[in-house]
């Protein structure tokens, strides 16, 4: 009945009917809380019914009887999550999860396998957390294929992402560690992303296939575009450790702090494909400047992954002198990618993204010398031929004196010519951007900077 019920969901039902699928769900609830041990040749069933989309769908009629089926289908779930024993509704979870014929279906399978994860008792997870790890990372790599419609791999992915960060959680450290490894190894593999083996995303890719087969030009779009697609798939897996790494430092805080150097490799080399390198002839600096890639979320991504892990850098377990002299460059570095749909959507990158994480691992690195590195790095962007690129490292000056203080002013003495310049700049937002700077450094100096800068 309950099977029956949902299945009619989608189109408008009685009041009736929809008061017969609750009191159904509460049945099954209790069932569920009580019986969970010997329900396992109906797992598949109580999965389809209790997972199905059309539950979650908008109400069109019935608004408050719909709220209450849902409410009702999440406490069978929750209780199916703490009373159906693990090593039963695990594998019936992951069967139903490769035969899901819609990606809705697929989202919420893979929601409720964090949930079951995190019901789990920690010695219980000590034996699921290899197939549970595996498991969303055949979720993940399904949301990383190009021809996945792109909202379905979205929900994918950020369910996928939900769920891990439930399971690693609540590991030990030595059982993390492997688990992480795995991760980076995962990420940053160069291999292509299998083909999917989810029922709904074979229709897709077969569907994608096969107007390539019938359609000349879709032919030739497809093969010219192999190359894209790769490295759609590569960065979508970096993307998604990266994703896991700030959830984490969110969470676990300086206990991270020691696993993100099997990242910072990974970090440098995308710091250096995106970042423009200060050339000695303008011309090999602009060929440069139109290879990179324009920084979007990735690149978002992996800078905030460097303001956690100096944030929480406590012990230098990272942020080493070496490991700086290696990002310091490259870091500054993005402020010449001046690819952006606009001025403002440069400087407002710049601002969430790249200036925090300069003034953190500054924070971190505490060595005068260290400072010094990065400050003489961003003041030569200060003499670029491109406005926001002079705006941009004007702000990462601003949020080194906001983290740093006044500490930062022993620099000031080499930064006072590049601030002069600034001053008879010809773009009134970079002449204002260098009003707002040397306000901020008059407030931790305490007196005007006027008679330096004449």
């Amino acid at each position: 009945h309950l099977r029956t019920a949902t299945a009619a969901l989608p189109e408008p039902m009685a009041a009736d009917d929809l008061a017969l699928l609750i009191g159904a769900l509460s049945a099954l609830q209790a069932i569920v809380a009580n019986m969970g041990a010997f329900l396992a040749p109906s797992l598949p069933a109580l999965l389809a019914g209790v997972l199905s989309p059309a539950l979650r769908a908008p109400p069109p009629d019935n608004a408050e009887l719909r709220a209450e089926a849902l409410a009702k289908a999440d406490a069978v779930l929750a209780a199916a999550a703490t009373s159906v024993p693990a090593r039963q509704l695990l594998p019936a979870l992951f069967a139903f999860y490769q035969r899901a014929d819609a990606a809705a279906t697929a989202v919420l399978i893979v929601e409720f396998a964090g949930r079951a994860a995190a019901a789990l008792p920690r010695n219980h997870l000590t034996q699921f957390h290899k197939p549970l790890f595996k498991f969303l990372l055949g979720a993940l790599d399904v949301a990383r294929n190009p021809r996945v419609p792109a909202a379905a791999a979205d929900a994918l992915e950020q369910a996928a992402l939900g769920a891990l960060q439930r399971v690693v959680v609540k590991l030990s450290d030595a059982l993390f560690a492997p688990l992480f490894r795995s991760l980076v190894e995962w990420a940053t593999a160069a291999a292509p992303p299998p083909p999917p083996a989810v029922a709904w995303a074979r229709a897709a890719d077969a569907a994608a296939t096969d107007a390539a087969e019938t359609d000349a030009d879709a032919a030739d779009a497809a093969a010219t575009d192999a190359d894209a697609r790769a490295q759609h798939a590569a960065e979508t897996r970096l993307r998604v450790l990266y994703g896991v790494v700030n959830a984490l430092y969110a969470q676990l805080r300086a206990l991270l702090a020691p696993h993100y150097a099997l990242v910072l490799d990974t970090t440098v080399a995308q710091l250096q494909r995106f970042g423009v390198a200060l050339a000695s002839l303008d011309a090999q600096e602009e060929a440069d400047r139109r290879e990179k890639p324009a920084p979007g979320a990735l690149w978002a991504a992996v800078l905030e992954s460097v303001r956690l892990s100096a944030l929480h850098d406590g012990a230098g377990d990272v942020w080493s002198e070496d490991a700086l002299r290696r990002v310091f460059r490259p870091l500054a570095d993005q402020l010449a990618n001046t690819k952006a749909p606009s001025y403002d959507a440069y400087v407002a990158r710049v601002r969430a993204s790249l200036a925090p994480a300069a003034s953190a691992l500054l924070a971190a690195s505490g060595n005068d010398a260290m400072w010094k590195m990065l400050n003489q790095a961003v003041l030569l962007r200060t003499r670029s031929d491109y406005a926001c690129v002079r705006h941009g490292a004007l702000l990462v000056l601003q949020a080194c004196y906001e983290r740093l203080g006044e500490e930062y002013l022993i620099l000031l003495p080499e930064t006072i010519p590049h601030l002069a310049e600034l001053l008879e700049d010809d773009d009134p937002r970079v002449e204002r951007a260098t009003h707002e700077t040397i306000k901020l450094i008059e407030s931790y100096l305490g007196e005007s900077l006027q008679s330096y800068l004449r």
